[in-house]
């Protein structure tokens, strides 16, 4: 069992990954290996609290400054990261609220040619606001890559100077950053599950609206309102696809964090965080 008892610049907290008890270290093919499960039949396990110490080298004033701003540097980031992720979130909520209000407000009936015109303004309407959130969710989207993109820069320069220090300390400094490359996969694992339950929305709401095109009368009023019923559905396919979009973008940008990662260890899961 390691001796945790470091300075306080050396502390990276990671209380998400509270569940996981222990890691398993193995050497296979010379190749030093952490896993969640036995990687060999010579494996040492390590337990591993919830509280993560991740040590950096203490070889000098300078690099004891360097790591000390690297890590409020790191936190800083990773605060300003959720932020921008929340307001993505909130304006994907008040974009579904304004939605949803004004397929409240309109009444549509089936087969005529007033039910017809309704649905069409409906969709209209519906694309404006999905047009206008698009613009400001995207503008988010660039301020998170900007700042991902700084986060992993940073990561790049402590991993450098992290894994210089004596054996011991690049072993502490692995498995912290094993642990991190476990949290980055719950999140894209997370991630492609809201992707599938947002498809699965979507298709609930494009079957009811094609069912009631296929109830449309065989005269004018009823092509009209199969017309307009197809423009709805190409604005539930574009509110929806805005979602989607902003989810499998955070994605990308998790998938270049977990591979700036160091290659010095194995992992036991693919690039999309599933066993």
């Amino acid at each position: 069992m390691f001796n945790l008892k470091f300075p306080l610049l050396s502390v990276c907290l990671l209380s998400s990954f509270a569940s996981y008890s222990a890691i398993y270290k193995c050497e296979i093919d010379g190749v030093l290996t952490f896993s969640d499960t036995p990687c060999s039949d010579k494996y040492e396990k390590i337990e591993v609290s919830p509280q993560v110490i991740k040590k950096r080298p203490q070889s000098g004033a300078k690099q004891n400054t360097d790591s000390t701003d690297n890590y409020v540097k790191s936190r800083q980031l990773k605060r300003e990261i959720d932020k921008v992720k929340a307001r993505i979130k909130k304006l994907q909520k008040d974009m579904d609220a304004e939605i949803s209000e004004v397929k409240n407000m309109t009444v549509r009936t089936a087969n005529n040619l007033y039910g017809a015109t309704r649905s069409e303004a409906l969709a209209l309407e519906m694309n404006a606001i999905t047009e206008r959130y698009k613009s400001s969710i995207e503008l988010e989207q660039g301020n998170l890559e900007r700042l991902q993109k700084e986060l992993n820069k940073l990561n790049n320069s402590s991993q450098s100077s992290g894994f210089s220090g004596n054996s011991h300390e690049q072993e502490l400094n692995r498995i912290g950053s094993y642990v991190e490359q476990r949290a980055v996969e719950r999140k894209i694992a997370n991630n492609n599950a809201q992707i599938k339950r947002l498809q699965r929305e979507m298709n609930d709401e494009l079957a009811a609206l094609k069912n009631q095109s296929g109830q449309a009368k065989s005269n004018i009023a009823g092509a009209k309102l199969q017309q307009s019923l197809a423009q709805e559905m190409a604005a539930i396919n574009k509110q929806y696809q805005v979602k989607i979009d902003a989810v499998a973008k955070d994605n990308t940008l998790l998938r270049a964090q977990k591979n700036k990662a160091p290659k010095s260890f194995s992992q036991d899961f693919n690039g999309d965080g599933e066993q």
